[in-house]
């Protein structure tokens, strides 16, 4: 008798809540295929309203599970099935929050997997800290459960998967961003304006990176909906003052310049584009960093010989970036990009250096040292027939560096003697380099107001002395004899000058 008024009682609970909740949340309740599917579910909502609540409540046992057929199993499971529709019903309507769970039969994980995306394409008001925190709380989750599901499932990557997954990630990474807190916002000093949805937004990078590379990932499909647009949206992303999310995006997109051979040319035609306005029209862009990150790699991987477009962008687009205020913020990066250009095309030396002595700062001495450090690592890699055509021009540029008054810029184009190589290629042309230094480097000797800049410079003189001293003892008596004709003629200017003075006092 208790067994038939058991059942009879379990049933009614079981289809009142189905029915109220296909009711109230239709498409966020997952299929109920069977009672243990529903078992796991009622459970595990239930732990989580518990935990919501701060109420202590106990989930279904185990064995109880495994034993559905026993009267006294019934009765517990009627006992926590009270406690979960009490509490449920009790909630207001937008806190009701519907558990669905993971824990169901394989035949079925591929559906369950487009109901949690098609719920997690809810978004949430971050900015009001005090809204909806059982529903963020909820989605989190929902979120953590999705990235463990696509790093360790199989099968679950239907061709209906993919423009959920892409709906999914679309509707909550897509937005307008937010302003500057300052109009005067400078990167270099100022904090950057954290994503208040952050705790959401890295779960989606995160489940969507995953989901990219995984093994059961056909392009083929996806090209479908990962498309121009969808690339073009995920640019302007790259502005984001988040450095996190920034971070997220060059993995995302380095991925899909990797997998998608169509959308190649697009993205480094668009890429290109943001580096034009950002040079000549706004100077103002958070992820030029992370965008030449990747194109370092890309440029990586390009095939030889280089293609026109390709040197086309190194003289047109990389070496005009030279020229923005905050080239602090990127110049590492940049400096790798060109570097492997030359690695890639050994003939690209001349117009690279050319461009760089043309746009070489005046009055920034911060910028003349990242100059100096970016032609050091071009001369690591020069050949010495390309050295040979723009010699002239360049120890021009590092003799007005070398007399620098700012003593960082003279240290760091002396630091040029201490390599080896550099060393090698003016040994190998000193009869050229040495009449263009020396009379640098001797004034400097004799008249620079820091020892150590002066140290420096009579070690220079001795490596010069020491390559070839028959030009350097020709240049040593040239200069003094310079020296002292100039001498000679101030002299007799001051000369001229103060008789002149005294005839006019004597009028």
């Amino acid at each position: 008798m208790f067994f038939i008024s058991v059942n009879q009682m379990f049933f009614c609970i079981y289809s009142n809540v189905i029915s109220f909740s296909r009711f109230e949340k239709p498409h966020s309740i997952s299929r109920i295929t069977g009672l243990e599917t529903w078992w796991n579910e009622a459970d595990l909502q239930l732990q989580y309203l518990s935990h919501s609540h701060g109420s202590v409540m106990s989930g279904v046992p185990q064995k109880t599970r495994q034993n559905l057929d026993s009267p006294i199993h019934q009765a517990e499971a009627l006992i926590v099935f009270m406690k979960w529709s009490t509490l449920v019903l009790s909630l207001p309507s937008a806190d009701r929050v519907w558990f669905v769970c993971a824990d169901v039969p394989g035949v079925e994980q591929p559906e369950l997997f487009l109901k949690k995306l098609q719920q997690c394409c809810t978004v949430f008001d971050f900015m009001d800290t005090l809204s909806d925190l059982k529903m963020k709380e909820y989605k989190r989750s929902t979120l953590n459960e999705l990235v463990d599901y696509v790093t360790v499932s199989r099968g679950y990557l239907t061709e209906q998967a993919y423009p959920e997954v892409v709906k999914m990630v679309s509707q909550n990474i897509f937005r307008t961003l937010p302003p500057s807190d300052s109009n005067e916002f400078d990167p270099e000093e100022d904090e950057p304006t954290l994503e208040a949805s952050w705790p959401h937004l890295q779960l989606v990078y995160e489940f969507f990176i995953r989901f990219l590379e995984s093994q059961e990932f056909q392009p083929s499909i996806a090209k479908k909906y990962i498309d121009q647009k969808f690339v073009l949206q995920l640019l302007e992303l790259f502005d984001s003052e988040d450095p996190r999310e920034r971070d997220y995006l060059k993995t995302v997109l380095h991925r899909i310049y990797g997998k998608f051979l169509g959308l190649r040319a697009f993205i480094r035609k668009q890429i290109n584009n943001i580096f034009l306005r950002f040079v000549y029209e706004t100077e103002h862009f958070n992820g030029v960093a992370e965008l030449l990150e990747i194109l370092g790699s890309i440029i990586n991987g390009f095939a030889l010989p280089l293609k026109a477009e390709h040197k086309q962008f190194l003289v047109k687009v990389l070496i005009p970036l030279h020229t923005v205020r905050s080239l602090s913020l990127f110049h590492a990066q940049l400096a790798y990009c060109i570097v492997q250009f030359l690695e890639k095309d050994p003939t690209l030396t001349e117009p690279v250096i050319r461009g760089l002595l043309k746009f070489w700062p005046k009055t920034c001495s911060q910028k003349e040292v990242m100059y100096l450090g970016e032609l050091e690592e071009i001369l690591d890699v020069i050949e010495p027939t390309q050295f040979v055509k723009i010699q002239e021009p360049l120890f021009k540029q590092i003799s007005r560096c070398v007399s620098s008054p700012h003593f960082q810029v003279a240290e760091r184009a002396l630091y040029y003697w201490n390599n080896e190589y550099i060393m090698s290629l003016i040994e190998e042309n000193s009869s050229v380099i040495l009449p263009i230094m020396f009379s640098s480097l001797y004034r400097i000797s004799k008249e620079h107001w820091n020892p150590a800049i002066v140290a420096l410079v009579y070690n220079v003189l001795k490596a010069f002395m020491e390559m070839n001293s028959t030009l350097f003892d020709e240049l040593t008596a040239t200069y003094k004899s310079d020296l002292f004709i100039v001498e000679t003629q101030i002299h007799m200017i001051v000369y001229t000058v103060s008789q002149d003075s005294v005839s006019g006092c004597l009028r």
